[in-house]
């Protein structure tokens, strides 16, 4: 079978990230049940006025890899409808790329979305494709 990048998304809103560094903090501890992710560690951002925090990390799986990366911020918006946002950038073995993507989606569905609801409050959550986010329209 052919390796194709398979890259999805899972967007997150919980039911209250005011405090958004202890849901950070237990968003990682989730994640650090995932065996394929490694070397995870948060740091706090801070920009225009604005805070959130940010995990790091890469996932290691045999058909390929390259970084993990997910931020957590207390607001939700239009422009980003999300508490929580992962990028999991990974390749798929399939004999297509649909059936890679199917792949990547049921991992993420099946070893990371479990893991976040069991330590978290969700709202709701979502595996999305590159295509499927959100994206404003620029004038």
């Amino acid at each position: 079978m052919a390796v194709f990048r398979a890259d999805h998304y899972l967007v997150a809103e919980f039911e209250d990230a005011s405090d958004f560094i202890a849901v950070g903090n237990k968003v990682l501890e989730a994640l650090k049940e995932v065996s394929e992710l490694k070397d995870l560690a948060i740091v706090t951002k801070r920009m225009e006025g604005k805070q959130w925090a940010e995990i790091l990390g890469r996932i290691d799986v045999a058909e390929g890899s390259k970084a993990f990366w997910a931020m957590v911020k207390k607001d939700v918006s239009e422009r980003e409808p999300y508490n929580l946002f992962i990028r999991l950038d990974r390749n798929a073995e399939g004999a297509d790329i649909e059936e890679a993507r199917a792949a990547v989606k049921n991992w993420a569905e099946t070893h990371v979305v479990p893991k976040i609801e069991a330590k978290t409050k969700v709202k709701t959550i979502k595996i999305l494709q590159a295509n499927e986010i959100y994206m404003p329209e620029l004038e």
